[in-house]
């Protein structure tokens, strides 16, 4: 076995990908290849010390939070183009980085490695947002536009149920109670059906507005109404809430509580039946105040999770239950239109942690 290590640690030197393995719930560094020291700026002086202590730019921008909750989760994290700075004697660079943080499990599901592997994708990522500032207006407007006209297309359909009983009804005066029942029945679901195409309609237009409309939003005081509204929608299903420290948001309120009730909904929505929990938590960075949504439910496909942030795309293991597909795509296009990013992780079975990044400092409340 050790020679065997031995070599593949031979490999991993000589791989042109940025490679570092962790080996305990502390993050020490076990192993780092050129690559990755480059990366780092650092020398082999490092292995056998903490990454956190190592790097404490890394403990503040949230990286040694991210690594912590893999080793706890099992559940492996990715990245893209993801700004990190790098210190370099007094001076500290900024850069992107595209990763993932490889949680190694033993026989038993229990995380026992990290493996960490990069790439310095500063010059793409530069070039597109120059791209993307270019195209970012027309690409939402046309976006917001072609959703806008499929949900006006649908609302013709519950129209038609409610038109065609109200004519029946008015041409039929002396029907039977059963009969009429059934027809009010009818009605009650057209009208949820239209409130809930209107609802959406309003939710992916008032991103139009969600620039420089910013006030501070205390969410320890707002979430236990936004948790109540939600299960009211779901009366069947138990769930726990646990919640952690709350950092206030200056952002606007109204893109705040579409962006937690949407996923307050899914957590809710997709729980296991058993043990059901949504732990909801914040931490300050350097850059911003980011928010964490970890559950235990039936999770997300791993090569679904970028597909499911696009519109009307639902993971292949949700299809017996009800939904529309949009709630993720809202939260997306809420979080880039306010310069925030969401990262998906999450395993089939073992459930899905959302970590949100908004850019802003606590004194911004």
């Amino acid at each position: 076995m050790i020679a065997f290590d031995s070599y593949i640690l031979s490999v991993l030197h000589h791989s042109p990908q940025a490679t570092a393995i962790y080996n305990n719930g502390e993050l020490n560094i076990a192993y780092a290849n050129q690559g990755m020291l480059d990366i780092w700026c650092a020398d082999e002086s490092i292995i056998g010390r903490t990454l956190c202590a190592c790097f404490p730019n890394f403990v503040q921008e949230g990286f040694c939070s991210i690594l912590k909750n893999v080793w706890k989760t099992g559940i492996t994290y990715n990245a893209t183009e993801v700004a990190a700075t790098i210190v370099v004697g007094d001076k500290k660079i900024k850069r992107y980085f595209d990763f993932e943080y490889k949680a190694i499990l033993d026989e038993k599901g229990e995380t026992y490695a990290i493996l960490h592997t990069a790439s310095d994708v500063t010059e793409r990522k530069l070039a597109n947002n120059r791209m993307e500032r270019q195209r970012e207006e027309l690409s939402l407007s046309y976006k917001l536009d072609r959703l806008a006209s499929t949900l006006s297309h649908d609302l013709k359909n519950p129209l038609s149920v409610l038109k065609m009983g109200n004519d029946f009804l008015l041409k039929n005066e002396n029907l039977s109670v059963h009969v009429a029942k059934r027809w009010y029945k009818n009605f009650s679901e057209s009208i949820q059906n239209i409130e809930s195409i209107i609802n959406q309609t309003l939710q992916l237009n008032k991103v139009r507005g969600s620039k420089n409309m910013a006030d501070c939003v205390e969410v320890d005081k707002k979430i236990g109404e936004w948790i109540n509204e939600v299960k009211l929608n779901f009366p069947e299903q138990q769930i726990e809430f646990q919640l952690g420290h709350l950092y206030s948001l200056n952002a606007d309120s109204g893109a705040v509580y579409q962006i937690f009730v949407n996923l307050i909904g899914n957590a809710v929505k997709f729980a296991n039946s058993k043990g059901a929990y949504l732990h909801i938590d914040s931490e300050e960075t350097d850059q911003g105040i980011v928010y964490i949504f970890e559950d235990n439910g039936i999770g997300i496909p791993e090569d679904e999770l970028t597909k499911v942030l696009l519109m009307e795309v639902r993971g292949s293991n949700s299809s017996h239950i009800v939904g529309s597909g949009i709630g993720l795509s809202l939260v997306k296009d809420l979080m880039e239109f306010m310069g925030g990013t969401i990262n998906l992780s999450s395993a089939i079975g073992k459930g899905t942690v959302v970590r949100l990044f908004f850019p802003q400092s606590v004194e911004d409340c």
